[in-house]
């Protein structure tokens, strides 16, 4: 046990010096030591010899419990107690003991350093304690002398110092890897940058710094210029803005510099990264705090970035091979509606109208903009009729129109053989966009609803582009006569509520087909005129 000062003490004596030492001063944050221990004189004696100690330029926080119990509801309180040092015999002769399985296998907290001290060995044997219990050290209450006293705890704080510190990095991996999870989730350029800043102003605001103390922006390479996309703290309302107009003190070099460079560095308490990418593409953010990013980790911050920039390449990557995608499948309608001596901007205003309606019906954006694709295949079965029945001018005779229909599952069995789900809802589109409501349409002569939804879409749109614009065999029709045409066809050619919901946002359409108009053929006025002249 603890032996109180006599005068004979020695000059190496550690409490002999730390009775005659001056008071150190200490910076930082206490490191806290909880005492449990039945015996107040304990307490007293441990208080005494430790009262100048510090490790790593730290004081000590001594906090007492006389019982297992209240020592157990100051561990569940408290999870930054670093070392304890406990007794074994309390209220009962397993206090302590059980105090350890509740810490480590209830509470979870593997990491506090748990020190015996029994005044009893007899009856918690040292071998058997330490086989059967999570502890760090075993001591007789008689050997724990003021020098042994100040190497355990100073091994322990060490020890419980550097289990923090890899537990904290471990956190911060984690956290690195929960945030780079959202990165490979895909989407716009824009919502990925503001996935990115999001995430860095979490790490920024994980040390002393309250939420709204930190302000960020993230910046997107737009014609040579890097524009704000999102902006918080100062930066609120800048959205739309170029970066030199809005960061106009001394952080604008050190955007210049990162932007440049494409890298990331710190400077002035402030935080700046530019991620680059193929064809042009970049992200720029800065973060900075009237207190300084101090709190912010280095190590995470470049290693959650080292992923951002494989997660903006892989993106830029896929756009590339989406938007290749777009042109092939484009061009496959183009080339069909060429070839049947049809305008190419009519696919591509029949994908634009189908995208629209779908949404207007309410459809997920992402089968929307699945169709927007394979609404324009729906004619690829072209392909496979002879050109004297494709560009005959005039009616077409019984066995001509049957082999005209042989279109849709020509066009089927094309896209069909992909496993694609553009492709595939392409296949579908080009066997049923010429079923009708009624079922009287070919070549299945589906009715009502077992028409894909898709397919009825397409079918509306491509009707209403049709003869709202010239066709070889006849001339386009008024906007008057193309609405009558369709009020008509509701709930016979067409699935009634997809006309309703056409006709009421009818101005949507019109102006697609303002946007995207057919050259004039000779003789007749130009589509979008008689469109504005119908209205």
């Amino acid at each position: 046990m603890l032996e109180p000062s006599t005068p004979r003490r020695h000059r190496n004596d550690p409490l002999d010096f730390a009775s005659e030492q001056e008071p150190v001063q200490a910076l930082g944050s206490p490191w806290k030591i909880l005492i449990v221990d039945d015996e107040e004189e304990v307490h007293t004696l441990t208080r005494l010899v430790l009262r100048n100690y510090t490790f790593e330029n730290r004081p000590l926080e001594l906090i007492s419990a006389f019982s297992g119990a209240a020592a157990r509801d100051i561990m569940r309180e408290d999870s930054g107690i670093a070392l304890i040092l406990l007794d074994v015999v309390m209220e009962s002769e397993d206090s302590g003991l059980r105090l350890v399985r509740q810490i480590r296998e209830e509470m979870g907290n593997k990491n506090v350093r748990i020190i015996l001290r029994t005044g009893q060995p007899g009856q918690a044997p040292e071998l058997e304690v330490v086989a059967q219990y999570d502890i760090n050290d075993y001591k007789a209450k008689t050997e724990l002398t003021a020098q042994k006293l100040f190497t355990t705890v100073t091994s322990a704080l060490r020890s419980w110092r550097d289990i923090q510190t890899i537990d904290q990095s471990r956190q911060g991996l984690q956290r690195v890897l929960d945030a780079s999870r959202v990165l490979f989730e895909g989407g716009t350029r824009r919502r990925f940058a503001a996935a990115v800043m999001d995430q860095l102003l979490a790490f920024a605001r994980e040390g002393e710094q309250g939420r709204d103390a930190v302000s960020g922006l993230a910046a997107r390479l737009c014609d040579g210029r890097y524009v704000v996309t999102t902006g918080t703290g100062e930066f609120v309302g800048c959205e739309g803005r170029p970066v030199e107009e809005v960061v106009a003190d001394s952080a604008g070099p050190m955007l210049r510099q990162a932007s440049r460079q494409g890298t990331s560095f710190f400077f002035n308490g402030s935080f700046v990264s530019c991620v680059q990418g193929e064809g042009g593409h970049g992200l720029l953010f800065l973060l900075r705090s009237q207190q300084g990013l101090d709190s912010l980790d280095g190590d995470l911050v470049r290693i959650y970035l080292s992923n951002v920039a494989l997660a903006f390449h892989n993106m830029n990557l896929s756009r590339e091979i989406i938007e290749t995608q777009k042109e092939i499948i484009h061009t496959l309608g183009e080339v069909v509606e060429t070839r049947s001596k049809e305008t190419a901007n009519h696919v591509m205003r029949v994908g634009k109208m189908a995208h629209r309606l779908a949404g207007l019906m309410g459809m997920a954006e992402e089968d929307a903009a699945i169709l927007r694709l394979a609404a324009p295949m729906h004619d690829v079965g072209k392909v496979g009729i002879s050109d004297q029945v494709l560009h005959k001018p005039g009616k077409l005779t019984a066995g001509e129109y049957k082999l005209m229909q042989s279109h849709s599952r020509i066009g089927h069995e094309i896209l069909g053989k992909s496993e694609r789900p553009i492709m595939r809802k392409a296949a579908q589109v080009a066997l049923q966009h010429h079923e009708r409501w009624d079922g009287r349409g070919y070549p299945q002569g589906l009715a009502g609803e077992d028409i894909d939804l898709f397919s009825r879409i397409t079918a509306l749109v491509d009707v209403f582009d049709a003869v709202a614009n010239h066709r070889v065999y006849r001339p386009a029709r008024e906007l008057e006569e193309v609405v009558e045409m369709l009020r008509s066809e509701r709930g016979r050619h067409f699935d009634p509520q997809l006309v309703d919901v056409f006709l009421a946002n009818l101005d949507d359409f019109v102006a697609i087909i303002r946007e995207h108009p057919d050259q004039p053929a000779t003789g007749h006025p130009a589509p979008a005129a008689r469109l504005e002249a119908g209205v």
